[in-house]
């Protein structure tokens, strides 16, 4: 696609401002403003047709795809105010209610349960705002939708669905490439607490969340790239773009999920998940070295 002439930014950026029923990147939203800041305010507005105009208008990720990775970074970094807004965006783009929440409970397992609580929170205030949903009479009570065997099982579908930790869907293919300097690199065997948690933690993530019909693999894979990056959880990242690529997500898709964190996450943020993906991509032999690389 390369990179838009000023008119096709400006007319991209009106497109997808409108489609999302956003106002402008860092409008002023109670447009005040005086002789001094007029000028400078008019410039912020002008600037930030780079997000809706130059990123979010691009190829290979949908508005779907770029709402649900939006909504797990906005998650992942505790931004409520920002979150209520692409949450409306995303059921005004036909995003289900009952999905917006999935997502939640999803990236809970790589931002924190108590952050996917604030999320949902912030959702469902926006459902009720919009008529979605209303008060209830009486409590909510839980309803535990797998017995232990069950996340066990889950876990199992997973592991051989995903290819987690190889390079590849076959029972046979190759472990993963872990980075080069990452935590990973120390081998060492595991204290009994460890193992503990190994089990405990992969089975509600891979078992419980992972294992859930809503939203399928792809979306589950785009929205934990997206936390991660947002954390800038290096060798968590590395190890689900492995993943993905199992999936069938291509290295365009991959780099366009990371570009797209960069207006949420910020450009260092991209360069420092770009770099984590392309050694990825080496060991998976998406693209070549370097020239002059031995």
């Amino acid at each position: 696609m390369g990179v838009l002439t000023q008119e096709e930014r400006i007319e991209a950026e009106r497109k997808v401002h409108e489609q999302l029923g956003l106002p402008m990147m860092c409008a002023n939203p109670a447009n005040s403003v005086s002789a001094e800041t007029l000028q400078v305010e008019r410039e912020i507005l002008g600037a930030q047709a780079y997000a809706f105009g130059e990123i979010w208008s691009r190829p290979h990720l949908d508005i779907r795809d770029r709402c649900c990775i939006t909504l797990a970074i906005l998650m992942t970094k505790c931004q409520p105010g920002p979150l209520a807004d692409y949450v409306r965006a995303s059921l005004r783009v036909g995003i289900a209610a009952s999905d917006i929440l999935e997502i939640f409970l999803h990236v809970g397992t790589y931002a924190g349960l108590t952050a996917a609580a604030e999320a949902m929170n912030v959702a469902r205030a926006v459902f009720t705002e919009q008529g979605i949903t209303s008060p209830a009479d009486e409590a909510i009570t839980p309803v535990y939708p797998m017995d232990r065997q069950g996340r066990l099982d889950a876990v199992a579908r997973i592991v051989r669905d995903v290819g987690i930790g190889r390079k590849g869907l076959a029972p046979d293919a190759a472990p993963m490439h872990y980075l080069r300097n990452g935590v990973w690199g120390e081998k060492a065997q595991d204290l009994e607490t460890e193992q503990d948690y190994n089990r405990i933690n992969g089975e509600y993530g891979y078992g419980e969340c992972w294992g859930r019909p809503a939203l399928g693999y792809r979306v589950r894979s785009l929205i934990t790239m997206a936390s991660l990056q947002a954390q800038a959880l290096n060798d968590q990242l590395a190890f689900h773009i492995n993943n993905a690529i199992n999936l069938g997500i291509s290295g365009d898709e991959i780099q366009e999920l990371l570009g797209h964190g960069a207006i949420y996450c910020g450009g260092g943020n991209w360069r420092n998940a770009a770099n984590v993906a392309r050694e990825i991509f080496l060991s998976r032999g998406i693209v070549e070295p370097a020239r002059g690389t031995p």
